[in-house]
């Protein structure tokens, strides 16, 4: 090898070791910045958990933007699905004077049917007991279910758009490095 070419693999490498670094700093922000701002913008709009906004904004940041988007896919998908499930079991389950536990159980068996079929669904079958969990008494279980999806969808738009932000800004002070 000769001196030109170790210098420029050298420099290619110390490029690599800048972006890796970038990359881990960006992620880190990403996912507090989702925390954060889900939390903020779920108690802007008014919705009564912004915990699960917050979490649904830090679960769908994953390491890659195609993770990110397929986390995200299956958190949107299987959020609406376990909001679904529980929204008809509670239904049925409230007519019938069962308990919590009984809805629960049920939910999640019929969940993990679905889980099991389209395993990227699987966050369906916590949805269920979330749901459930967190029902205020005299609201309808429609409307639970309805709070819960908006606050795991808005956490999840959060962190998809500040990872597809993360990425831009990459990219940009690559070029800029590149130049």
């Amino acid at each position: 090898m000769s001196c030109a070419e170790a210098e420029a693999d050298g420099e290619t490498g110390a490029a690599a070791r800048r972006e890796a670094r970038l990359r881990d700093l960006l992620f880190v922000l990403r996912c507090s910045a989702a925390a954060t701002v889900s939390i903020l913008l779920a108690q802007a709009v008014g919705l009564p958990h912004p915990v699960w906004a917050a979490m649904s904004g830090v679960i769908v940041s994953q390491e890659r933007l195609g993770d990110t988007q397929q986390a995200t896919i299956g958190r949107f998908l299987g959020t609406l699905l376990g909001v679904a499930i529980a929204v008809l079991v509670g239904l049925v389950a409230r007519w019938a004077e069962a308990g919590t536990t009984a809805e629960v159980a049920i939910a999640v068996a019929l969940a993990a049917v679905a889980a099991r079929r389209w395993p990227l669904l699987k966050v369906c079958m916590w949805t269920c007991p979330i749901v459930f969990l967190t029902a205020t008494p005299g609201l309808p279980i429609w409307e639970v279910g309805l709070l819960r999806g908006a606050e795991v969808l808005l956490g999840g738009v959060v962190g998809i758009l500040l990872h597809v932000a993360a990425e831009w800004v990459i990219r940009l002070l690559l070029r800029r490095e590149n130049r």
